[in-house]
């Protein structure tokens, strides 16, 4: 069977919708228990080393350090049976349990961050937090509005400019004419069902 020109168009999900759906992910990762939080740690990682393997291992590095004192934090600090017995102190089992669980989480997350910044352009997540923000607003975002600012300071994080601070894209008035937005449409009655939906699976998830 073929398409034509008369066959009825496939829905598309607006950004908002998909940013939303993003967001429900990942407060599906933080309200999961063990031993839910690590089948999805495992799912989001999985994804990115897919869809956002180079974004996401830049983002591995960066975050190394982090990484490395939750090891250390939770591996010395919880109490509880000595990984050498022998010694007098040192890192115990159940420390390093739960920095292992504490880092799959933090790791899942940086995977689910990869796929999401690897997939959408600023342009369309910045229109896509605009609306989330403003839904029944029927403008786009201004010079000052929350969207147009994260996405300067994002920018600004990303290309760094020598002399120059983040918070000066945050006092430039004019600088948002030069930063691109997608247009901000409405949300449809598909992406209502579908936000509705995703709502009652995470409250059903939350209390499983």
């Amino acid at each position: 069977m073929y398409a034509t020109d008369t066959d009825p168009a496939v829905p598309r999900l607006h950004a908002a919708t998909l940013l939303a759906l993003w967001l429900v992910w990942l407060l599906a990762g933080q309200v999961a228990g063990s031993p839910w939080h690590e089948l999805w740690s495992a799912i989001s990682i999985t994804c990115a080393l897919l869809l956002a393997a180079r974004p996401f291992l830049r983002l591995l590095r960066r975050l190394r350090w982090l990484l490395l004192a939750i090891l250390l934090t939770f591996a010395l600090a919880t109490p509880g049976r000595l990984l050498i017995p022998d010694f007098p102190a040192g890192p115990s089992v159940e420390g390093l349990l739960a920095a292992l669980s504490a880092m799959s989480k933090l790791i899942g997350m940086a995977a689910a961050v990869a796929v999401l910044l690897d997939r959408m352009t600023p342009a369309r997540l910045t229109g896509a937090i605009h609306r989330l923000v403003h839904p029944l607003s029927a403008g786009h975002p201004s010079s000052g509005s929350f969207a147009l600012r994260l996405q300067l300071v994002l920018h600004e994080i990303d290309h760094q400019v020598p002399g120059r601070s983040w918070r000066s894209w945050l006092e430039d008035g004019d600088s948002g004419a030069s930063v691109p937005v997608e247009m901000c449409a409405p949300l449809a009655t598909m992406d209502r069902v579908v936000l509705a939906a995703a709502a009652g699976l995470l409250a059903l998830w939350h209390w499983a």
